[in-house]
């Protein structure tokens, strides 16, 4: 990872979906890990690197409705068209333009993870400002729901750099995006 990286770290079904098909993520409760996993600690490892994270505002609000807010003081961009209460000083909202708002992410943070969702992980890849992308294949075929993927990516190559497999029976793939 270089600095001013971009990633777009998340999990999907092996089907490609990030949510069921009524907007659920419940069905990836079955495979959270305890404190000592390796899963948990990969994670952990991530996130110690972030100085920043984007979001769109159903992820926000389902992460508030996991409880208490898990991403510390570090700052949190969520794009919405809605009226929002932040769950701390840290959360900002913002309804503009990508281009506009990752210019100054650049600038300011050497590492920014886009938590999700699918609708705003695609608007940055349309966009060309995924630099790194980090999927965990959760084993569970979904049939139906938010696919990861959709639309027009101009063919984007990706170059994959590492495979972990876990215990859990979640793969993780590392990628960097060639622009």
């Amino acid at each position: 990872m270089s600095t001013n990286d971009i990633t777009l770290y998340i999990a999907t079904s092996v089907d490609g979906y990030v949510a069921d098909a009524e907007g659920r993520v419940d069905w990836l409760e079955e495979f959270q890990t305890g404190p000592n996993d390796e899963d948990v600690e990969g994670f952990f490892e991530f996130f110690e690197t972030v100085d920043c994270l984007v979001m769109g505002a159903t992820t926000y609000e389902q992460v508030l409705g996991f409880g208490e807010w898990p991403y510390e003081d570090r700052p949190t961009y969520v794009f919405t068209h809605r009226s929002l209460s932040p769950a701390t000083e840290a959360v900002r909202f913002v309804d503009g333009e990508i281009a506009d708002l990752v210019s100054e992410l650049r600038q300011q943070f050497d590492h920014v993870w886009v938590v999700g969702g699918a609708h705003l992980a695609q608007s940055f890849l349309r966009e060309r400002e995924i630099d790194v992308i980090r999927l965990s294949f959760i084993p569970i075929l979904l049939g139906d729901g938010i696919p990861l993927f959709s639309g027009e990516y101009d063919e984007q190559r990706l170059r994959l750099t590492d495979t972990t497999t876990h215990g859990s029976g979640i793969v993780e793939h590392h990628y960097e995006v060639a622009n």
